[in-house]
This record gives structure tokens, C-alpha cells and sequence, in this order.
């Protein structure tokens, strides 16, 4: 991959946190900052191949640019990491993508109650599927470095709260061999995850503020502007 004169490199910044993971100081971190501070960046350029060098199987998740379904992507993301690339997703198969004939709602009770029935059993499925693929994550020889980013698009309860239990309980039960960090840009999407007693990370992960960047920042692209 060619270099991109851009970038701000932050490789310090970036095995600090692989140290403090490394120590079991802290299983998870949460990175926080507001939109446009860097974080991605971080995550993909500097982490990430942090992450790499120092053996890691990696998966990096970003909530933001998935859409509508946030939870299909985490898990495709984390099924590759298990399974690896070739292998034919049954949850797409379950999803009905592509051309699976799922139970669909018409008018009358019959057909609504199907349809609620197959939903309820392909949430259930999904769920099963999580607890496999970290199953196998947990058992391959070099840990596992989850990194989702926007972590607070599934503060949503009602919608992903049984991803997020089932996320916490196989994140608990395989804690030494697959360490998570998490990026938040909203205070509030994140004190409901990590902070309200009820919710499934409470009381998770480790929050720390991402730093801002310095003059050493502006320096840099000084120069790489010049060049």
C-alpha cells in the first residue's frame, strides 16, 4: 500500500494501547471524541497495522458507513475473521440475500404471525452463530483485536440488544484471547452503553479520551503541503 503523505503517523499512541490490552490492564477500551478528531484514521492506519506486526487476527468494523443493517456487517466482519474469505455465509442465506424466498407478512393473522415467528428464529440463529465464530476466534493460536468504530450506532435496545448481550458474554467468556476497542463520538450514545446499569456493557470497557492532536500535527501537514 502506498504511503499516504497525509497521514499523521501515531504508532506510540498506537502501541501504548496494544501494551495496556497486552497486560490484561484492561480487556476492551473505549477511544472517545467528538466527528472529524482522527479516530478512524487511528484505527485503520495506525492500529490496525500495529495490530498486524504484532500477530494479530484483526477485524475492523466501522457502524457509521454500514447503513441500516449495522448488525449484519459486525457479523459478516467477524464470521470472515473466523471462517475466512470463500466460505458461504449461512446468516446471508437465513437474510435471504441473495434469493432465499423468506417468509414474508400478507394480509391476515396467519401470515404476520409466520413471518414474526421466522424473524424471531433468525435472530436466535444469528446469535448462535456469534457464539460459534468467537468460539473459533478463542481457539486459533494468535489473539484476536476487535476494533468497531461508532460503536454507539447500536445503543439502540430494542434493536441490537441482544447482539450487544451476546457481543458481551462471548467478549467475557474469551477475554484473554480476543481483546475489543471501541470508538464513540457521541457522550450520550455512549454513557447509555457503558454506563446505565441495564445495558449490556455496563460498566464494559475502559473509557479514555482520544487525544487531540497537537502542533506536532499541524507541523506535519505543513510540510507534507510544501512537498
Amino acid at each position: 500500500m502506498a504511503k499516504d503523505p497525509w497521514h499523521y503517523p501515531q504508532t506510540a499512541l498506537a502501541d501504548q494501547y496494544l501494551k495496556t490490552l497486552a497486560i490484561g490492564l484492561s480487556k476492551s477500551l473505549v477511544l472517545f471524541a467528538q466527528r472529524r478528531m482522527g479516530k478512524t484514521e487511528f484505527l485503520r492506519k495506525d492500529l490496525l497495522p500495529a495490530a498486524e506486526k504484532a500477530g494479530y487476527i484483526t477485524i475492523y468494523v466501522s457502524l457509521w458507513e454500514s447503513g441500516e443493517d449495522p448488525k449484519s456487517v459486525l457479523l459478516d466482519a467477524i464470521r470472515k475473521a473466523a471462517e475466512g474469505e470463500g466460505v458461504i455465509p449461512g446468516i446471508w442465506r437465513r437474510l435471504g440475500w441473495p434469493g432465499s424466498k423468506g417468509v414474508r407478512a400478507h394480509a391476515g393473522t396467519i401470515g404476520a404471525q409466520a413471518s414474526w415467528e421466522q424473524g424471531t428464529a433468525e435472530a436466535s440463529d444469528r446469535m448462535l452463530d456469534l457464539r460459534q465464530w468467537m468460539n473459533t476466534l478463542a481457539q486459533k493460536k494468535n489473539h484476536t483485536l476487535l476494533l468497531v468504530d461508532e460503536i454507539q450506532t447500536l445503543a439502540d435496545e430494542k434493536r441490537y440488544g441482544a447482539l450487544v448481550a451476546a457481543l458481551r458474554s462471548a467478549l467475557d467468556k474469551h477475554g484473554d484471547q480476543i481483546k475489543a476497542i471501541f470508538t464513540g463520538s457521541s457522550s450520550e450514545g455512549l454513557r447509555w452503553m457503558f454506563q446505565k446499569k441495564k445495558a449490556p456493557f455496563f460498566q464494559f470497557s475502559h473509557q479514555i479520551p482520544f487525544p487531540q492532536l497537537g502542533p506536532e500535527f499541524v507541523q506535519h501537514m505543513l510540510r507534507a503541503f510544501a512537498n
